[in-house]
């Protein structure tokens, strides 16, 4: 399509937008006005402020609009994604589902869906939107992101649009008049000429004096396709089947098919100034309805105010009455006799303007007689019945719009539960709003999951964030360099989005709290059990630490998450860990009896051993100290008689010795008595 029949295609849709929706945004504007306190009639305006007659505007239907609203922000609805086929896993339906809350909260996504109710409950329609940018300005990766739209009326949503959440929606346009002086500033490349007014006011029109209307121009375009059905069970279109399939897969049949694809452009009357194609199928612009009803063959939206308008121009009337009754009754007057205030008139003249402590006044009038004290006229009360149709008009308002004060109970203290059901009185009135911001909040977790597949189809680390609120960061499409298998590959498989409504995680924590605290009241020994739980889920400093440090002490509290395997079987296998730790170290205390018994034992026996071996050791020596003794004792006898053997021979020699030289002497005295 051409950009000059892309253009004609717009501006008359934009056409037949505005003709569907004249009266009801007519109705919707004076909607938002009434609600913030343009609750009186021109010509009731005009006549007040002629005749100086007061004009109160008592804005009791803001409060109750406030009231629904915070109602709603209290639970606001949640996204959780499942998967649908067989490629889906369960453990990436909990990525995907935490990498949505990792979107919502970096985009402030609350204030997005807290801005479209506010429009759908006051007037009958909000608008969210889902956009995509880089994550910044040094990489090519995208994210995607939820955005508020702050004015609902520059939206011209597919008139011919029916379902709840705006999912069949096949065309739409977002708009707005910027200054002749910021187009050419923002778009310096942009055509200058050619410019030319075309009809005037809010019908159409997209050129005025000193505006240019630049429009954001939505399309759905159903191209044709054949879709093929592969022999491992996949459904994949012939754009984008590969040029030659993997080994031992192939085509099983195929069909002609058609593929939606939306197309983006940003344009003026005169040229379109960017386009793309975006990913998804859905055009990402999201209606929060609040009341949609047909009149005259048009859809007409409409909110709260709507019907509340004249019960609370009532409260205003009444409560205006009553104030100018008031204002317009006579002063308090004082009735005295006579001269009762000479000398003294200027105190009884500013008697009713200042609060005088003391009032003089003379006891006789003017002839001199006694006279009582001056009296103080009662003012005439307010009509009974002004008041009581104030009172009317105002339970009226609140009759209409489902919002009823908390009923008041006696008796004593009460419970948070009591409180909160009294609080909550209203909610099933107006239920419908909350079930309404839940379908568009769905489609918009419907928008995320056609994104991620084609936004985050590289490896990165992400943060995800779990039902608690507590983040973590996650790899996602890691390729495994052994296996060449991809992790968290949160491109294949198809998921849905079921939504999970009711009291947020911090109320079903308190409501925990409560219900345990009761549970200890009947069974104390709980604490051993689940006292970690206990302590996590309690609000004061320090809770947490001390949660830590009771399921370190606690077994059953140190389950590791394990997505594969229930937490049934994880408690039954931690239970069967717990015994068989149990019976571990029954069998070592056990076996250090057993060890302790045998080494008494064993010491016995080696006492035996040792003395058996002593007293052994004491026999050989004795027989040896025998042996050697009885072996000394032939040595010594031997060696005795050698000795005296020896002595004997010595002897003898010393004798024959002897002898001789007894001999040689007696020869040679012989042999002198002889020469004598």
């Amino acid at each position: 399509m051409s950009d000059k029949e892309t253009i004609e295609e717009a501006v008359e849709f934009l056409k037949i937008s505005m003709e569907g929706e004249t009266t009801s945004r007519s109705e919707m504007i004076e909607d938002l006005r009434f609600r913030y306190g343009e609750q009186w009639s021109t010509q009731d305006q005009m006549t007040r402020k002629l005749q100086s007659r007061p004009m109160l505007t008592i804005n009791e239907l803001d409060t109750s609009i406030r009231q629904v609203c915070n109602q709603i922000r209290q639970q606001r609805p949640r996204i959780k994604c499942h998967g649908v086929n067989d490629q889906s896993d369960e453990q990436i339906a909990e990525i995907i589902t935490g990498l949505t809350r990792h979107i919502e909260q970096k985009s402030d996504a609350d204030y997005a869906y807290d801005n479209a109710s506010d429009f759908a409950v006051t007037a009958g329609k909000g608008f969210i939107r889902v956009n995509t940018n880089y994550v910044d300005e040094k990489t090519f990766d995208q994210e995607v992101l939820i955005a508020a739209i702050e004015n609902p009326f520059s939206v011209y949503f597919d008139p011919f649009s029916v379902l709840s959440d705006g999912s069949d929606a096949e065309a739409t346009i977002v708009t707005d008049m910027v200054p002749k002086a910021d187009y050419k500033r923002l778009y310096p490349g942009a055509s200058k000429r050619g410019f030319s007014i075309r009809g005037s006011g809010d019908t159409g029109d997209w050129l005025s004096t000193e505006e240019i209307r630049v429009a954001e121009y939505f399309k759905v375009e159903h191209k044709k396709e054949t879709l093929f059905l592969l022999s491992n069970g996949m459904n994949i279109f012939k754009s984008q089947m590969p040029d030659q399939l993997p080994e031992g897969l192939m085509v099983i049949k195929e069909r002609p098919s058609s593929k939606r694809v939306v197309k983006w452009k940003k344009l003026t009357q005169f040229e379109v100034l960017e386009e793309r194609e975006l990913g998804g199928k859905y055009i990402p612009i999201v209606p929060v309805y609040g009341i949609r009803y047909f009149k005259d063959g048009k859809i007409r939206h409409m909110g709260m105010v709507r019907m509340g308008k004249d019960p609370q121009r009532m409260v205003n009337f009444w409560q205006t009455a009553m104030t100018e009754l008031v204002a317009l009754a006579p002063k308090t007057k004082w009735v005295m006799a006579e001269g009762q205030d000479e000398g003294y008139e200027n105190e009884w003249a500013q008697a009713n303007v200042k609060a005088t402590a003391i009032l003089h006044y003379k006891q006789k009038d003017v002839d001199g007689q006694p006279a009582p004290p001056p009296e103080r006229l009662q003012p005439e009360a307010p009509p009974a019945g002004a008041i009581e149709l104030a009172l009317t008009a105002s339970q009226n308002l609140k009759r209409v719009l489902g919002v009823f004060d908390p009923a008041v109970e006696t008796g004593g203290p009460r419970s948070g539960k009591a409180i909160r059901a009294e609080q909550s009185q209203g909610e099933i009135t107006n239920f419908h709003f909350y079930d309404n911001l839940t379908r568009s909040i769905k489609h918009v977790g419907r928008i995320i999951l056609d994104y991620i597949p084609i936004y985050y189809d590289t490896e990165r680390v992400l943060r995800i964030i779990g039902a608690d609120g507590r983040p973590k960061l996650t790899s996602i499409n890691q390729m495994q360099q052994d296996t060449g298998k991809i992790l968290n590959d949160v491109t294949v498989g198809e998921y849905d989005v079921v939504m999970e409504t009711g009291p947020g995680y911090d109320t079903k924590r308190q409501e925990a709290v409560e219900s345990m605290t009761a549970l200890l009241n009947v069974d104390p020994d709980l604490m051993k059990v689940a006292g970690d739980l206990i302590f996590r889920n309690m609000d004061f400093p320090g809770a947490e630490v001390i949660a830590d440090r009771m399921a370190a002490a606690n077994p059953l509290a140190q389950i590791e998450e394990n997505k594969d395997i229930p937490p049934q079987a994880q408690m039954m296998i931690k239970q069967l860990q717990q015994k068989l730790q149990q019976s571990q170290q029954e069998m070592q205390q056990m076996g250090l009896e057993l060890k302790f018994k045998h080494g008494i034992e064993q010491m016995k026996q080696t006492g035996e051993t040792q003395r058996t071996h002593m007293e052994l050791i004491t026999k050989a020596h004795d027989v040896d100290t025998r042996e050697k003794t009885s072996v000394h004792d032939t040595n010594t006898r031997a060696q005795t008689a050698i000795t005296v053997e020896d002595l004997k021979a010595h002897t003898a020699l010393l004798l024959a010795r002897i002898d001789e030289r007894m001999a040689d002497k007696a020869a040679t005295s012989t042999a002198e008595s002889a020469t004598e």
